[in-house]
């Protein structure tokens, strides 16, 4: 009788924990304001080289990708690039740290740096980092979560990892590292975590709507911003 053989499954065919998160009822309703969001904030129709921080496996780059953008992906967790490469040939991924990124200045026309400050505990590091790469004029998409919101303090009082930045700490550290803030707007008000399928989310998200939940960036538990590089003068 011919023995079978068991090989081990490819980590980068399976996917990943955020992408699975994305196709929740929560985790579209939050892709869908970051994507409106990102699309009001870049005119991808002039826009050539795009840098997404913190890419992982793709989910903020291939809103560039679609538009037939070029996009350099960085991540610090190299197999999470190895699934965007899989999910398209297009992205070019780099594994690199976001406080230290190898390239030269001035070279890319945008960048997002979505949902990857929360990780990030030298956020002026990252973002003189940022501004160095990008050329002058241009936009920069980047959110995190409100320390000072409800869920940053729930966090903090449940004992789990809390939100590393507030809402005024990220804004006043923006004119510091040459960035000129054009608009901001806060989101994910559900009482929901992002995985969740509950029914409820489109009830809560047309309430987020309706109260203009949205305009109370400073209270809001995640806020997302459209910066722009402008001459840095410290």
């Amino acid at each position: 009788m011919k023995k079978t053989e068991h090989t081990s499954p490819d980590i980068s065919m399976l996917e990943t924990h955020w992408e699975m998160a994305a196709k929740t009822r929560m985790g579209k309703y939050l892709t869908e304001v970051e994507t409106v969001f990102i699309k009001k904030a870049v005119d991808f129709s002039k826009t050539t080289l795009v840098l997404d921080v913190g890419a992982e496996s793709g989910r903020i780059s291939l809103i560039a990708l679609n538009t037939k953008t070029n996009v350099v992906s960085i991540d610090i967790d190299g197999g999470s690039l190895k699934r965007l490469r899989q999910r398209t040939k297009q992205a070019i991924v780099v594994v690199a740290d976001a406080r230290y990124l190898p390239f030269k200045s001035d070279v890319f026309d945008a960048a997002f740096m979505v949902e990857v400050l929360d990780y990030i505990p030298e956020l002026g590091v990252a973002l003189d980092d940022c501004y160095r790469v990008l050329k002058f004029g241009s936009n920069c998409v980047l959110s995190f979560g409100n320390r000072s919101s409800f869920k940053g303090k729930l966090k903090s009082l449940g004992g789990g990892r809390s939100y590393l930045h507030s809402c005024s700490g990220v804004i006043q550290i923006l004119p510091k590292a040459g960035f000129c803030l054009h608009a901001h707007l806060g989101f994910n008000w559900l009482p929901f975590g992002r995985t969740s399928q509950s029914g409820l989310v489109p009830i809560f998200a047309w309430l987020e709507r309706v109260f203009r939940l949205r305009k109370l960036c400073r209270y809001s538990p995640w806020v997302i911003c459209h910066v722009i590089k402008q001459l840095n003068n410290p």
